[in-house]
């Protein structure tokens, strides 16, 4: 049902408006159904465009089975699929349109590219022939010219935007140069009366280049090293592969050939490997590309949005200080000094356990900083740290998880924000009421228990807090025993660097003799190479010739033959059949034979030129004597059966033979 329904749903929308429902798709013909089928396939292929009424069902068959093949359509193509098929049946045809359908415009543009990109297919043996060859590589090269013009075709159609894009970003820059330069105006306003700024000015621009300077350069020296990294791994392939080469070139026979040839494997199972993490990567990327791209193409906040924002902050504002001053006003009530006192303590306690939080948190910050200072210390001598995939993921998990807990937090404070504005609000229009409502004596019960309650949660913080503090001098306890483990490998670092330096010294040595000793040797190859082209050139060349010359002899051989028969035949010493002495003779009979006959024929030819106008006249007057017979059968007939003819009445007929040699037919009433 749901199949039938993206059907019908397709159906009905652009490009086709066949405007169907569900049972009147479900009651159509095995003739309408193919209707439709022909219509979809003619939107995508218009050689699908003939009349299903005058096409055979084996031809019909043979077209969309070969048209579903070229596009991509799974099935099995068996005797089930053929017979379903050319019957239309609803099980067969009803998945093939729910499959175009859903994939009209990427089949659409497959069925075009197919007309130009399969391939056809030639007998190998035709392609011997050297006309027929050429023929067949210029079919290649236009079909590798069509493939590069359209695939550079679709880049250009991606890469350009929509003119109501480029009036949108246009829009989105010129809204960022007001902000800009309002922003300008404002700080050069600001500056220009404060003492010192241009050397505080200077001194700021000068960090800024140098901070600059430094992540240049820190960039660079990263590209460097991926690039050192990038080198050695190239030189140990490299190593790999010459070591393999040199233990095959040692081993003779056929040993050797599958030694290479496991190689040459290998080496295409890594490069595939290779193209499927780079594939992967260029995916994640542009999948990256696309979530800025989409970010950028955001409607931009201008400066009348900020504005309106901030007039609508500073109306709330006013609004919380009216409602605080109100509350203010209405709790001058001498009753609610307990609450007072009990808010004292609590504010009290707060700013004790504030105070706390922040010598925590300075102590937090100084272990951060001397960590910061070491890690750059760290960096400086190994380098960049860098996560990798694994930990970037699991730190954007964190990070989700965090947003996701501020979030809920976020809702339930002011969830609780608006509880108590809306409390506030109802105590205040209590006491406007009833200055002392009833059971005031027991809320203030359960108020002086809440507070009770209150403290207890309080000192659990406290010890909380403790034990955060204790966990911060554990985790700084532990950073320092790492940082002094890490020493003695900081110095075994660097004496591996020099040995480094030391090996790749070697290494571009060795490569430059290695490259040498390749390109005598490719040298030396390319120029057997072309030795061994032109040698079987020449074979081939020689090849014909001998072909040539052994069909010419042949030839020779058998007119030498015959001439020598008929030379026999001709002194009579043999006979060449048992009609006739010589081939001469048989050639000399057959000659006459052939005269005669183009004489007897130019006889007749002459005969019927003389009497083919009377012949003329003759069939003119039997056609004429053929209709006259027929008319007057046809009203003898109606004579008989007592009809009139025509619209004559009592009418006879009569020969009149008056004239020698014609006959009238003569009616009368």
């Amino acid at each position: 049902a749901a199949q039938l329904k993206d059907i019908v749903e397709k159906l009905n929308g652009e490009p086709f408006c066949l405007d169907l429902s569900l049972v009147s798709f479900d009651d159509k013909d095995p003739q309408e159904l193919m209707d439709i089928l022909t219509k979809v396939l003619v939107y995508m292929d218009p050689k699908h465009d003939v009349d299903t009424r005058d096409e055979k069902p084996e031809a019909m068959y043979q077209r969309v089975a070969e048209f579903l093949h070229i596009v991509g359509y799974q099935c099995c193509f068996d005797s089930e699929f053929q017979q379903g098929l050319m019957a239309v049946d609803k099980g067969t045809v009803h998945p093939i349109l729910y499959w175009l359908l859903n994939n009209l415009d990427s089949l659409k543009k497959r069925a075009y590219l197919a007309k130009f990109c399969m391939n056809f297919e030639v007998p190998e043996e035709y392609l011997r022939d050297e006309q027929v060859y050429q023929q067949f590589m210029v079919y290649k090269d236009l079909q590798s010219s069509f493939k590069v013009t359209h695939s550079h075709l679709e880049q250009e159609r991606n890469s350009r935007m929509n003119p109501m894009e480029y009036q949108r970003e246009v829009g989105q820059l010129d809204g960022e140069r007001e902000q800009l330069s309002q922003k300008i105006q404002t700080l050069k306003s600001k500056s220009d009366k404060e003492p010192g700024f241009q050397q505080l000015l200077q001194v700021t621009s000068m960090l800024r280049k140098e901070q600059e300077e430094e992540a240049r350069l820190n960039e660079k020296l990263m590209e460097q090293r991926y690039q050192l990294d990038q080198v050695e791994q190239m030189y140990f392939d490299r190593s790999k592969q010459l070591k393999e080469m040199r233990e095959a070139s040692q081993k003779e026979g056929e040993g050797g050939a599958e030694m290479m040839l496991n190689m040459l494997r290998n080496e295409v199972n890594g490069n595939r490997d290779k193209l499927g993490r780079i594939t992967r990567d260029n995916d994640e990327k542009m999948q990256r590309l696309q979530e800025v791209d989409r970010s950028l193409s955001d409607v931009p906040v201008t400066q009348a949005d900020i504005d309106q924002l901030e007039g609508d902050i500073q109306s709330m504002q006013a609004e919380v200080a009216s409602l605080e001053g109100t509350v203010s006003e209405s709790t001058t009530d001498p009753r609610l000094s307990v609450y007072k006192q009990q808010q004292n303590l609590v504010a009290k306690r707060k700013e004790d356990v504030l105070g706390e939080q922040n010598t925590l948190q300075a102590d937090v910050d100084e272990a951060s900083r001397v960590l910061s200072q070491k890690e750059r210390e760290y960096e400086t001598v190994k380098g960049h740290k860098f996560m990798k995939r694994d930990q970037f993921k699991v730190y954007a998990a964190s990070l989700r998880d965090k947003s996701a807990k501020f979030k809920r937090l976020k809702a339930e404070l002011s969830e609780l924000k608006h509880e108590v504005a809306v409390l506030l609000r109802t105590e205040q229009l209590l006491q406007a009421k009833d200055p002392t409502p009833a059971g005031l004596r027991e809320t203030e019960a359960a108020l002086e228990k809440a507070s009770v309650e209150k403290s207890q949660v309080d000192k659990a913080k406290g010890k909380t807090l403790d034990d955060i503090t204790n966990t911060v001098t554990r985790i700084n306890t532990q950073l320092k025993e790492k940082k002094n483990k890490l020493a003695p490998q900081i110095k075994a670092l660097r004496s591996v660097r020099q040995n480094f330096q030391q090996v790749e010294i070697k290494y571009t040595e060795k490569r430059g003799e290695y490259e040498r000793a390749k390109s005598s040797v490719d040298g030396e190859l390319t120029k057997l190479v072309e030795e061994v082209k032109a040698l079987q050139n020449q074979v081939l060349e020689r090849e014909q010739e001998y072909h040539i010359l052994n069909m010419q002899m042949c030839t020779l051989d058998s007119k030498q033959t015959r001439a020598h028969r008929e030379a026999r035949c001709a002194i009579k010493e043999e006979r060449h059949s048992a009609e006739f002495q010589t081939l001469t003779d048989e050639y000399a009979s057959q000659i006459a034979q052939l005269d005669e006959q183009c004489q007897e024929l130019r006889k007749e030819q002459q005969f019927v030129k003389d009497s083919q106008q009377e012949n003329v006249k003759q069939k003119k007057a039997f056609v004429q004597l053929e209709r006259l017979m027929q008319l007057k059968l046809k009203v003898a007939k109606q004579e008989s059966q007592g009809l009139p003819y025509g619209g004559m009445q009592q009418a006879r007929t009569m020969i009149d033979e008056s004239t020698p040699g014609i006959q009238r037919l003569v009616m009368e009433e």
